[in-house]
C-alpha cells in the first residue's frame, strides 16, 4: 500500500481557516455570554484542530498509536470539562 504524502501547507491553511472561524464565532459576543450552540461549535472546532495537528504536523496519521488517541482525547477531555462547567454555571443561577 502506497502512502500518500500530506501537503502540510494545505493542512496549515485549513487549520488557520478553522481557527479564524472559531475566533469570529466567539467575537460576535463581546461582553455577553456566548450561547450554548456557539460554545459547542467552538469546542467541536477545537477538537478538529487538535486532531489535524496531531495527525498531520506530528506525523501520526499513518500510525495507529496509543499516543495519537491520547493526545486527541486529552483535548476532548478538557473540552468536555469546559462544557460541563458552562452547563453547571448556567443551572446554578
Amino acid at each position: 500500500m502506497e502512502r500518500k504524502e500530506i501537503w502540510l501547507m494545505g493542512s496549515a491553511s485549513g487549520l488557520m481557516l478553522v481557527a479564524v472561524a472559531s475566533a469570529l464565532i466567539s467575537a460576535q459576543w463581546k461582553h455577553e455570554a456566548v450561547p450554548f450552540l456557539a460554545f459547542g461549535v467552538i469546542l467541536i472546532l477545537t477538537i478538529v484542530k487538535s486532531r489535524w495537528v496531531v495527525m498531520d504536523f506530528m506525523g501520526l496519521r499513518h500510525q495507529r498509536s496509543v499516543l495519537s488517541g491520547a493526545l486527541v482525547g486529552w483535548v476532548g477531555f478538557f473540552a468536555l470539562a469546559a462544557a460541563i462547567k458552562a452547563v453547571l454555571a448556567t443551572l446554578a443561577f
